[in-house]
């Protein structure tokens, strides 16, 4: 599933379309409408006034608290073509035509994401948990978040309701960097673990993001290219590989659910 350095290098692919005037939406299969506060013919003729992401979730801010949320599920793509390009592959479930020409195409063999078109915004991301590359994320909240918790280290990592968008390969890949081991009791960690994990999770997350992401199969940026993440990963992925760090076998295991990698030495 793209996780928050897929979506913000999606995003920061086709910030030039801000200000675009939303031409038309054509749907090509209204399975992908997960929600619709509106028509969405409301939209045609507004300019995207700002495109941003909430977690996993991308945001188009139209006129009169019109929104657009792009949600990519495990297999989604979006990504801009320009006037001249062809339309085409298998998949396309969404097109949106814009002014300048380009088209803004939302592709899902598997169909676990969507789009959404909402109007309260805040209600709609009101129980999802901070940013955890804004400010407000430090080690005195994170502190804070883990407390007295006894769920594993790494599930509380994923819920996106106490931070957002984490998924699975950036719970391992900031763990392994912080040395601490994925099934850890949250309320375990010390104030330094907590001060490590906090800048182990701000760093993955920013070098991913230069490295535009990590493209296994489906991941593509905003111009359906693969990113390069995959390449510099520690852990994620790579069972019985040698550890980067110490030469030994990595690990994995399933803890609440996922199935996680790491190293039994280098972790504690």
């Amino acid at each position: 599933m793209p996780e928050l350095p897929e979506v913000e290098t999606i995003r920061r692919s086709i910030l030039g379309n801000e200000n675009a005037i939303l031409v038309k939406i054509d749907i090509f299969h209204p399975g992908i409408l997960r929600r619709q506060d509106f028509d969405p013919a409301e939209l045609y003729g507004q300019p995207i006034r700002r495109i941003a992401r909430r977690g996993k979730f991308l945001v188009f801010f139209m006129q009169e608290e019109r929104h657009i949320i792009v949600h990519l599920g495990m297999s989604g793509r979006f990504y801009m073509i320009e006037k001249e390009q062809e339309l085409s592959g298998k998949h396309i479930h969404a097109v949106l035509h814009l002014d300048n020409g380009r088209r803004l195409v939302y592709q899902d063999a598997r169909r676990f994401g969507g789009l959404r078109f909402v109007i309260d915004i805040e209600d709609f991301f009101c129980r999802m948990g901070c940013e955890p590359l804004e400010d407000e994320f430090n080690a005195d909240l994170l502190a804070k978040l883990v407390k007295d918790r006894k769920v594993a280290i790494k599930t509380l990592m994923l819920n996106q309701n106490l931070i957002a968008g984490i998924g699975n390969i950036y719970a391992d890949e900031a763990l392994f960097a912080a040395g601490i081991l994925p099934q850890r009791p949250a309320g375990s960690l010390t104030t330094v673990e907590v001060e490590r994990l906090t800048q182990a999770i701000k760093q993955v997350l920013n070098e991913s993001i230069e490295q535009r992401g990590t493209t296994f199969r489906d991941f593509r940026d905003g111009y359906n290219k693969s990113g390069g993440f995959q390449h510099h990963l520690q852990v994620y992925g790579r069972i019985n590989e040698p550890c980067r760090l110490c030469g030994r076998p990595l690990a994995r295991e399933r803890i609440g659910g996922r199935s996680s990698h790491y190293c039994r030495h280098c972790q504690s």
